[in-house]
C-alpha cells in the first residue's frame, strides 16, 4: 500500500444520454421506429471507453485496472459480468482486471473510489466507467426493478412506484420541517431543466420547463399520504448512456 499517493483525473468521455423525448431516442412515435434500434448497454459502454482513450491519448494497454458502475443490468438488459464486457471494448484491455461496482445511484461514484483505492495500492493508470440502459421496459415494470435499491421486503409495497413515493415522503417531511412549499420546489425543477438545456449530452436538452408547467404537472403516486407531494415534473426521466474516465498516479502521468 502507498496511501499517500496523489491521484489525478486524466480525462474522460460521456455518451449522449437518451430516452423518451430525446430526438435521437427510438420509440413508437419516432419516424425511424421499426427501421433502427437504440444503442445497447454494450454499445454505450464501449463508446464511452473508446472515446475516453481517444480524448486523453492513453493507450488501452497502459490501463492497469478498471471498474464498471451499474445497478441492475441483469433485469433491464439481462446482462451481468460487466467487467468482461468493458475489456471487450479494445484488444489492449484484454486480460486486465476489470470488475463491477453496485451501489444503486452511487454505482459510478463507487467505481471512481475503487480507482482511487487501486492507485493507493500501487496501480498507476486505472479506468472508471459506468453504463445504464433502463428504457427496455414500461414504467411500472421499471419501477419494480428500481425498487430493489430500497429495502424491497419492507418498502416495495409503499406504492406501485416505490421510489417516487419514497421521494414524495421525503418532500413531505422537508416541507413540514422547513416550511417550504411546492412553489419553492418548482423553482428547483425549472433551474434543473435550464441547466440540462445547456448540456449537449443531456437527455432533456431540448425540453423547456416553466413554473406554470411544473405547477400544472399531474400527480401520479397512489399512496394518499404522499400523493400531493410529488408531481410528474419533479421526477427525472429514465435515460440510457455511459461515461468513462481515466485516473492516474503521479508516476502514471
Amino acid at each position: 500500500m502507498k496511501p499517500n499517493r496523489r491521484v489525478f483525473i486524466v480525462g474522460g468521455a460521456h455518451t449522449t444520454y437518451i430516452g423518451k423525448f430525446h430526438p435521437d431516442f427510438i420509440w413508437k412515435k419516432h419516424p425511424d421506429f421499426g427501421t433502427r434500434e437504440n444503442p445497447t448497454l454494450e454499445q454505450h459502454l464501449h463508446t464511452a471507453i473508446l472515446q475516453a482513450l481517444e480524448s486523453t491519448g492513453v493507450q488501452a494497454a497502459q490501463v492497469d485496472k478498471g471498474y464498471v458502475g451499474n445497478f441492475v443490468g441483469e433485469l433491464f438488459v439481462q446482462q451481468g459480468h460487466l467487467g468482461a464486457m468493458a475489456v471487450a471494448a479494445h484488444p489492449g484491455l484484454h486480460r486486465k482486471p476489470f470488475g463491477r461496482t453496485e451501489a444503486a445511484c452511487a454505482s459510478g461514484g463507487l467505481a471512481v473510489l475503487g480507482c482511487v483505492d487501486a492507485i493507493q495500492a500501487g496501480y498507476d493508470v486505472v479506468m472508471a466507467s459506468g453504463a445504464e440502459v433502463q428504457t427496455t421496459v414500461n414504467a411500472r415494470v421499471g419501477a419494480d426493478y428500481l425498487a430493489r435499491a430500497s429495502h424491497y421486503a419492507t418498502e416495495r409495497d409503499i406504492d406501485e412506484f416505490t421510489f417516487p413515493a419514497l421521494f414524495a415522503r421525503r418532500a413531505k417531511a422537508y416541507k413540514e420541517a422547513t416550511g417550504a412549499t411546492a412553489e419553492d420546489i418548482s423553482h428547483v425543477v425549472v433551474k434543473a431543466y435550464e441547466n440540462g438545456n445547456k448540456n449537449p449530452n443531456a437527455h432533456m436538452r431540448t425540453v423547456r420547463m416553466s413554473l406554470d408547467k411544473v405547477n400544472e404537472s399531474p400527480v401520479f403516486v397512489a399512496n394518499e399520504a404522499y400523493r400531493p407531494h410529488l408531481r410528474l415534473a419533479d421526477c427525472s426521466q429514465v435515460s440510457d448512456g455511459a461515461s468513462a474516465m481515466i485516473l492516474a498516479s503521479e508516476e502514471g502521468l
